[in-house]
């Protein structure tokens, strides 16, 4: 009986009820949205991590602080201009002992361009040795990564930046400018299905060119901002994460301006960082779910007062406070619960469409959905408690006398 009316009060508004809906849907959409894509976004950098194995460990450059909301604890960019490692602190790590693989990256500012037409792109500029394409997977699609004989003015270019600057992947031999210099095309990388990776970087987009050309191109510096080390299969890498933090911490003269990571912990700056956007663009979020939750207090309200003769024939018939309360209440949670579930929908289709581009999957979970739907039922409760506990009070002789 309540479902019935409460239904029929609601479709005799139909304007009313889809614009107060509508807050609500906008706030559930904003909260889920958000999480789905945060989580996709830390999950892929996770999975990454896992797929380089147990004996990966990370340097880099600053001093990473485990604070949620530190933002400064994964800025990859923020460190390419200056930075605490150097060509000694990487030749100390090449001679510890358990060393598998080491791999600099050096981040270079800088332009490049296509030498035919002048076309320019913005893109990372790596330099790098040999060993990181088997250190992190990077496969070739045509060429070959550069290596001990293409030391100088050669370079190897992403899938998408070779298709952004000359429309093919099929390039070796074509020559680009960077920083100025002419560098012939020797390799192309194979398109990467998630660029999104711990060294914070669209590998895709990159060009690598070798250690020692970087160098060259900085005014023979080398400002090293990471450096990305596999050990030995029979070693720990416990031992050799802590060989290197000794090592690094006599050459800094105990100064502690670098972090060393293994393991998942690689993907802890990371994971901050997506915990901090998750969380403050929630609150945001969340904000426009209050404003929705006003609006539908509001409305109720209004509705109340609309209503008054309705509610004292009810009540003069034998309706009880309980059921009058019962009544409004349904009717908030109808459109609360209504507007949850397309704001989830919603979020959903927008999350998968938004992805596209950035190449990874969102996370869509139980968890995260009954958030969504939790916030929406609750602001229902709370929204339209106040109105449903005002039209129950009334006295069925003063609401029928009022419209008399």
């Amino acid at each position: 009986m309540q479902w019935r009316i409460a239904l029929q009060s609601l479709r005799m508004n139909r304007v009313r009820t889809g614009l107060t809906t509508l807050g609500i849907i906008i706030g559930v959409a904003s909260i889920t949205l958000v999480l789905s894509l945060g989580g996709g976004a830390e999950s892929t950098v996770r999975q990454q991590v896992a797929r380089l194995g147990n004996n990966v460990i990370l340097v880099k450059s600053g001093y990473s602080s485990s604070r949620l909301l530190d933002m400064d604890s994964y800025n990859p960019y923020g460190i390419a201009i200056t930075t605490s490692l150097t060509e000694r602190d990487l030749n100390s790590i090449e001679q510890l002992e358990n060393i598998d693989k080491v791999a600099p990256i050096m981040i270079l500012d800088g332009s490049v361009k296509k030498v035919s037409d002048g076309a320019l792109a913005t893109a990372p500029i790596i330099a790098t040795k040999p060993a990181l394409a088997s250190i992190i997977g990077l496969g070739m699609s045509s060429g070959q990564f550069i290596d001990q004989q293409t030391t100088r003015d050669t370079a190897v270019v992403g899938h998408a930046l070779a298709i952004e600057l000359f429309g093919s992947d099929q390039i070796l031999g074509q020559q680009i400018l960077v920083k100025g210099r002419t560098h012939t095309i020797v390799g192309v990388v194979k398109q990467i299905d998630a660029p999104i990776n711990l060294s914070g970087l669209n590998l895709d987009r990159t060009v690598y060119i070798s250690f020692d050309d970087g160098k060259s191109l900085n005014q023979g510096i080398a400002q090293v901002q990471q450096v990305i080390v596999t050990t030995q299969p029979k070693s720990s890498p416990e031992t050799v994460q802590r060989s290197i933090d000794a090592v690094l911490g006599t050459n800094h003269s105990g100064e502690r301006d670098y972090t060393v990571l293994a393991g998942q912990a690689i993907a802890e700056p990371s994971d901050a960082l997506f915990r901090t956007i998750i969380l403050l663009t929630s609150l945001v979020a969340t904000i426009t779910l209050v404003v929705g939750g006003i609006g539908i207090m509001n409305i109720m309200l209004v509705g109340v007062s609309e209503r008054t003769r309705e509610i004292g024939i009810r009540k003069a018939l034998g309706a009880t406070n309980r059921h009058i309360l019962g009544q409004f209440l349904l009717e908030a949670l109808i459109m609360c619960v209504t507007g949850g579930v397309i704001g989830l929908a919603v979020a959903y289709g927008l999350a998968f469409f938004l992805a596209i581009p950035l190449s990874f999957q969102p996370a869509v979970t139980w968890q995260i959905t009954a958030i969504g739907f939790g916030m929406a039922l609750g602001t229902g409760i709370l929204f339209g408690l106040y109105p449903a506990v005002k039209a129950a009070r009334k006295d069925p002789i003063d609401s029928l006398k009022q419209y008399q």
